[in-house]
């Protein structure tokens, strides 16, 4: 599986780094709204390698449209094992 930075003209290289890692905003307990870069993603070529690349492998971020939450549940209902992270 490549890893994202060896994809071919990825639509997120185009756009600032800020909204694939939303920061949660504290005072409201909840993730900035990731719609605009879902929005990217959706037009990407590397949508999918790039989602599966996600699970496998990232804990933070939008990775091919999904969210943190996002690839949680897809790696709890498929069963997927990850490396194992540090706490943040």
């Amino acid at each position: 599986m490549r890893e994202p930075r060896d994809y071919e003209h990825p639509l997120c290289a185009e756009i600032g780094g800020d909204f694939w890692f939303p920061e949660k905003d504290i005072e409201k307990r909840n993730s900035v709204d990731p719609t605009y870069a879902k929005s990217i993603c959706k037009s990407c070529i590397h949508k999918t390698e790039c989602a599966q690349w996600g699970i496998k492998n990232e804990r933070f971020g939008i990775w091919g449209g999904l969210t943190e939450y996002e690839r949680t549940l897809l790696r709890t209902k498929s069963k997927i094992r990850v490396k194992d992270w540090k706490s943040a």
